[in-house]
């Protein structure tokens, strides 16, 4: 990926107490509306050359509990320091949709990236993702995957320890995205034998039970 020209600040921008005061301003008026243009405006400063102005973005963003969508575009960005700011953000939110656009950033040009991406993947993992994650790295090559783990393994180890677990599961790691099984709101939920997900197939489950399932609906309501 071609990097574009890094351009600094103005002094006057970067170091003026006005300019830094009306930036959070600017932020905080926009995170108070919430609204999806105040949103999109936000998400558009993670890419302003200003790094207090991205990272006061991606504060609001994280707490206003930011959908991943708008964000994934960022992550193409020829600017290294956008890449970054969107990385981060989506692992602070936790955004188990973009485990899988995340790891392409594995191999990234700037180093920063990397680390920053190994993080967001770590992050989005604990955020209760795990199953996500290891679908993820298991779709990339053994060894993007191998120097992963290693990186997840010098920050993480507990949770590079479950996701290595999952990784020999191979038909959870194979599965097609419809075959899994999961609860009300998409979340994994520990069944008593502590298995993260279940698989669905005829074999398991009868198609009345599934379908309800898929749906998201409790097939024991009434």
């Amino acid at each position: 990926m071609a990097e574009e020209p890094y351009t600094t600040l103005r002094p006057f921008d970067a170091l003026s107490p006005r300019g830094l005061a009306g930036k959070r301003e600017y932020v905080l008026d926009l995170e108070r509306k919430g609204d999806e243009s105040a949103t999109l405006l936000l998400v558009e400063c993670l890419a302003d050359e200003s790094g207090y102005l991205r990272d006061l973005a991606a504060a609001a963003l994280v707490r206003l509990g930011t959908p991943a969508a708008p964000i994934l575009p960022l992550l193409a960005s020829g600017l290294w320091y956008t890449r970054v700011s969107a990385v981060r953000t989506l692992g602070r939110l936790g955004a188990r949709e973009a485990a899988g656009p995340l790891t392409n950033l594995l191999a990234d040009s700037n180093h920063s990236v990397q680390i920053e991406t190994v993080e967001a993947l770590a992050g989005i993992a604990r955020a209760g993702s795990e199953v996500h994650v290891a679908r993820a790295l298991f779709a990339r090559s053994e060894s993007e995957r191998m120097r992963a783990v290693r990186e997840l393994r010098a920050r993480d180890a507990d949770t590079t320890r479950r996701l290595e677990d999952l990784f020999r599961d191979r038909d959870l790691m194979s599965a097609p995205e419809h075959e899994l099984l999961t609860p009300k709101g998409g979340a994994a939920r520990p069944n008593e034998d502590g298995v993260a997900w279940e698989l669905l197939t005829s074999a398991h489950a009868e198609p009345a039970t599934t379908a309800g399932v898929v749906a998201g609906e409790d097939p024991e309501a009434s």
